[in-house]
């Protein structure tokens, strides 16, 4: 019951994180479009700045329950918050630079880099063969959907790619912190203090700061509004990540992103457009597609293996129980056979004292009238 409990918190999780996830790239790719925003350092620090404001209210409240910060779990929580960051600020440059359907296309290689890095750096054992076909079909159909897109920006792409190596070690950090800390809510905390200095040092060192002064400048307060809702929105979204990650692991949260790129790809096509409506597009997407739909179901038939091997240790662990039960009945067989023995025993020599104590008694009788002859003998004498 625990864990079919588990399995559907899981698939909860993940559906979770995949709608937050759809949702926010539309929204990024609102405000760098409609509104002409392009600087994703800026758009991250007052996501993380509004995180932590929001945390802590909530503590403050007693509205969660949230460990306080400390510097000793902020120091080892310190590399995913540093990859976290260079993730964010890669993929939101990659995005103002492609278009929706492309940009989903291209992070549906995240889940290859997961599972490399995952063998190499965490030793996990290989996935099954329907998975790892599955990962080849959405990294070539990734590659193949890429060649032909005739809009292809190469710093977009670049930072694309790189944005998915340092997805995949932030996942597999993330993961292995979880292992020692189940709280969601403390995860997006350390993330959010950790990862904020580094962003904010981009912000002024990359001179991002002066050009979002000027923009603010110059645009009306519904903007600003809308920065802060989308930010909001981020907050949710990390939420949601860690949770999937808490729930599953590395792999299966960055194929749920794969998934709702796929899904973030089909709406693009027919929202922001942008597609190149060529053989070589259409191709990698069917490919991404098959290789999605293909994951799916290695992972159902994973879930049923797995549920047949806790039916066969089940019947196993009856059965070592019925042998157990056999060997301690016959155990307390022979003890009784034993006891019984040793009774026997002892009354077939408590018997043979008996007649040889008897025995003793009866001579002595029969040599008393004898003694006593002899005794009065020497007294007439």
């Amino acid at each position: 019951m625990g864990g079919k409990t588990s399995y559907v918190k899981g698939v909860a999780a993940a559906f979770f994180y995949g709608t937050c996830s759809v949702l926010m790239a539309f929204l990024n790719k609102i405000l760098m479009d409609t509104y002409g925003f392009h600087f994703p350092m800026c758009i991250m620090v007052v996501q993380m700045s509004l995180t932590v404001v929001l945390l802590y209210a909530l503590r403050a409240t007693q509205l969660v329950s949230i460990p306080s910060y400390t510097f000793k779990d902020g120091r080892l929580f310190l590399l995913p918050a540093v990859f976290y960051a260079a993730n964010s600020v890669l993929g939101l440059f990659s995005l103002s630079h492609m278009n929706v359907a492309m940009y989903g296309v291209l992070k549906r290689c995240v889940p290859l880099a997961t599972l490399l890095l995952s063998v190499i750096l965490l030793r996990k054992s290989w996935p099954s063969f329907l998975t790892l076909i599955s990962i080849i079909l959405l990294t070539v159909g990734c590659v193949v959907a890429g060649s032909g897109d005739l809009k292809f920006h190469f710093g977009g792409y670049l930072s694309g790619g790189l944005s998915n190596m340092t997805q995949a070690l932030y996942l597999l950090l993330v993961q292995q912190y979880t292992e020692t800390s189940s709280n969601t809510l403390h995860i997006l905390l350390l993330n959010s203090i950790n990862s904020l200095p580094l962003l904010t040092m981009a912000l002024l060192v990359s001179g991002e700061a002066q050009q979002v002064a000027v923009f603010l400048h110059a645009n009306h307060k519904p903007f600003i509004l809308t920065l802060i809702v989308i930010a909001l929105c981020g907050i949710l979204l990390n939420y949601s990540l860690f949770l999937c990650t808490n729930h599953t692991s590395a792999l299966t949260t960055s194929v749920v992103g794969g998934m709702k790129a796929l899904a973030q790809t089909l709406i693009g096509v027919f929202t922001f457009g942008g597609v190149s409506p060529n053989l070589l597009t259409k191709l990698g997407i069917s490919l991404n597609l098959c290789g999605s739909l293909l994951y799916v179901v290695a992972k159902y038939v994973d879930r049923k293996h797995i549920d047949l091997l806790g039916h066969l240790k089940k019947v196993a662990s009856l059965a070592s129980m019925e042998d157990l039960e056999r060997l301690h009945s016959s155990s307390q067989k022979e003890n009784t056979s034993t006891n019984t023995d040793n009774n026997n025993t002892d009354g077939t020599k408590s018997e043979t004292s008996s007649t040889e104590t008897m025995t003793v008694s009866s001579e002595s009788s029969h040599s008393s009238p004898t003694a006593t002859t002899v005794a009065v003998n020497v007294t007439n004498r």
